[in-house]
């Protein structure tokens, strides 16, 4: 089991991260499954009244979910929510418990597996993308968590 993040979806971690340096930032991800590959086609931003701290995040509900609709509507329902990223003041990131946790109720509420993508915001680059991230996939009534190897889209 794999992950393929479209190099648009870099684009905006790269964007955002020099926007915010070692300030937490984040976003949704958006996609689908092929088979045992799953394709990240879109990152978002946290949205314009979304919170940015040293140490917490949070997303600008209204904004993402107007952002999740849209692109589920445009794409006639192959794009989906297929999970969230954020930023860690490290080079290489691991979760929190705090993460975790999070990514519990996000399954548990939604009954599907999500994604959880936690990127190191210090010097980041598009080249260190894959030294410097971490992604972690959970399933509905799983008490495991995977890491997924992460592939860029050529």
């Amino acid at each position: 089991m794999n992950v393929l993040y479209n190099k648009s979806a870099l684009s905006v971690f790269e964007s955002e991260i020099s926007r915010f340096g070692v300030i937490e930032t984040g976003g949704v991800l958006l996609g689908w499954w092929e088979k045992e590959t799953l394709v990240v086609s879109i990152a978002t931003n946290a949205g314009p009244n979304a919170t940015h701290e040293n140490f917490y995040f949070q997303a600008d509900s209204n904004y993402i979910d107007m952002i999740i609709d849209m692109e589920h509507a445009n794409s006639n329902g192959k794009v989906n929510y297929v999970g969230e990223w954020h930023t860690h003041p490290q080079v290489n990131p691991q979760p929190s418990q705090v993460d975790l946790v999070s990514l519990d109720e996000i399954v548990e509420s939604s009954r599907k597996p999500n994604l959880l993508l936690i990127i190191g915001a210090i010097d980041f680059t598009q080249k260190k993308f894959i030294d410097q991230s971490i992604s972690i996939i959970k399933r509905p009534n799983d008490r495991r968590y995977f890491k997924l190897e992460p592939l860029i889209e050529n």
